[in-house]
């Protein structure tokens, strides 16, 4: 049996396979670090609320790292902040995609999806969570008016499909205008801060499925 080692050297192939184990268990660890600074970022904010914007020492804090992890991954806090808006803006597209998925009827897809963009503001924790994301947010610049235009993109474009087979004739318009409305409807009842109520969802998809343009192909 040859030995794997050749005048002090190491056979080539098995030094590969050393470096990409190294490689994949730093990535683990990165990884694992990143998700604990996501998370500890946004129980910060929680518990600050909108009284004032988290430090990097709370957040490392609750995350159990070091300024030196921290900064490995995020240039500074608003970095963080920004990470925590997107990650919650996807977790909120999945929720979307989850719910229109229950059913096949196009109208309903439209109803469930004006439904959970007002659970929102519907659940009290979750309601709390998101007044403190969306606070946290406004303080970003000009990274809040990107993360807005990318937002409401991106739960748009869930609308689009169910539009379309609904018989809009213009469906990536329609889909911008619901969004607009839903949003802001729920960002009023975020900040009253007031539950929305049954019958305020049930007028907003009514609404919205009305004000769909089903006429002519537009110019």
């Amino acid at each position: 049996m040859s030995s794997p080692e050749i005048d002090g050297a190491v056979d080539l192939p098995l030094r590969s396979l050393a470096v990409q184990r190294a490689l994949a268990k730093r990535q683990a660890v990165y990884a694992d670090e990143v998700q604990r600074l996501l998370d500890a970022g946004l129980e910060v904010m929680r518990r600050t609320g909108t009284a004032e914007t988290p430090r990097v020492a709370d957040i490392v804090r609750q995350a159990g790292l070091s300024n030196q992890a921290f900064y490995r991954h995020f240039a500074g806090k608003e970095d963080l902040v920004a990470a925590i808006v997107e990650a919650g803006m996807h977790r909120l597209a999945g929720y979307l995609r989850h719910q229109i998925g229950k059913d096949d009827c196009p109208e309903d897809q439209i109803r469930r999806w004006i439904e959970g963009i007002m659970s929102q503001a519907a659940n009290p924790e979750v309601a709390h969570s998101t007044r403190a994301v969306l606070w946290n947010r406004g303080h970003l610049g000009d990274h809040n008016r990107e993360s807005n235009v990318l937002s409401n993109q991106v739960f748009a474009e869930l609308l689009v499909e169910p539009l379309a087979r609904f018989g809009s004739r213009d469906p990536h318009r329609d889909a911008s205008v619901i969004c607009h409305a839903a949003m802001g409807r729920m960002n009023e009842f975020l900040w009253r801060p007031l539950r929305p109520q049954p019958a305020d969802t049930a007028h907003l998809v009514r609404f919205c499925l009305a004000a769909v343009d089903r006429g002519a192909t537009p110019s």
